[in-house]
Order: C-alpha cells, then sequence, then structure tokens
C-alpha cells in the first residue's frame, strides 16, 4: 500500500551528464513556472566523468508537470 506522500514525490524528467546543462533545463522549466531541482551524486560534482552513470544529472519534477515540463523542453 502507498501512503499519499508517494503519489506526490518528484519524478525523473530527464537524466543528463553535463551539470551546467541540467541547470540550463531546470532555469527554463521555473521559467516556465515549473517546479525542478536536480539530483546528483556528490561524486559527480568531483569527478567529470560519465562511467556507470557517475556523473548523471536527474532532472525531477511534481508528477502533475510532468507532462507540462515535457512540453516546455520542446518549445522553442
Amino acid at each position: 500500500m502507498s501512503s499519499d506522500s508517494d503519489n506526490h514525490a518528484p519524478v525523473l524528467l530527464v537524466s543528463l551528464y553535463d551539470p551546467v546543462e541540467a541547470q540550463i533545463v531546470v532555469a527554463k522549466l521555473r521559467s516556465a513556472g515549473i517546479e525542478a531541482m536536480v539530483t546528483h551524486e556528490a561524486l559527480s560534482w568531483v569527478l567529470p566523468v560519465t562511467v556507470d552513470g557517475v556523473g548523471k544529472q536527474d532532472i525531477m519534477v511534481r508528477p502533475e508537470d510532468l507532462e507540462d515540463a515535457r512540453a516546455a523542453l520542446t518549445s522553442e
């Protein structure tokens, strides 16, 4: 059985391997009024490598914003 808080947990929008690109995506989403955040391993800030997922930046949004977030990223 899932709790109500599980239904509002952030969901993955996209994974990137460039922290600068990830921050640009988050800024674009926020400018469209969509809450977004980046999750990453601490190691990704120390070693700029992309082997086996190290360096991966996950862009997370609220479940109810997922479709709007996808649309915001595909629009110019």
